[in-house]
């Protein structure tokens, strides 16, 4: 096993939210690793944490409470990972021109895997970034996402399957 773990959302959204049924595996799955979380993850936590305590968008309030909450818990575990998660290293990744590149590359040459079909066609641009770091890394991915998954599977990449607790 890979002492280097990247989480995608799903994986960061149960280490940072301690009611979620993925906190308990996620921080078991941490324990004693090198952990990279890609900034782009964080960015992408927002939206469905807002969406879900502002009930849609339609209290502001609650919103905003969450993205102070948000901005607590990403410094916190920035400064404190060692001491809240027996994390070993804890590295985030800064989204760059050659991630964004990457992952249109993917986009345009897996379109099977990358673009999903509801009302209309979309890229996946946040799993598209996260398959290219995780190539280049070739660090475990700590995951639920069918699409990550399915890529892993194509390119030979280790990931593991978080699940929620029961």
């Amino acid at each position: 096993m890979s002492r280097d773990l990247l989480l995608d959302t799903v994986a960061l959204w149960g280490l940072v939210f301690i009611n979620s049924k993925y906190h308990e595996p996620v921080a078991r799955l941490v324990e004693g690793r090198r952990v990279v979380v890609h900034a782009i993850c964080l960015h992408e936590l927002v939206y469905p944490a807002y969406k879900l305590e502002s009930r849609g968008g339609r209290n502001l309030d609650a919103g905003m409470r969450v993205v102070s909450s948000l901005r607590r818990s990403y410094a916190n575990i920035a400064q404190n990972y060692g001491f809240l998660y027996g994390i070993e290293k804890l590295t985030i990744l800064p989204l760059t021109l050659s991630d964004l590149l990457g992952a249109y590359r993917l986009i345009l040459e897996e379109k099977d895997i990358f673009v999903e079909r509801g009302d209309g066609y979309w890229p996946s641009v946040v799993d598209a970034v996260i398959a290219h770091v995780w190539k280049r890394l070739s660090a475990e991915l700590a995951t639920n996402d069918e699409k990550l998954m399915t890529y892993g599977d194509r390119h030979g990449l280790p990931y593991r399957r978080i699940a929620p607790a029961d």
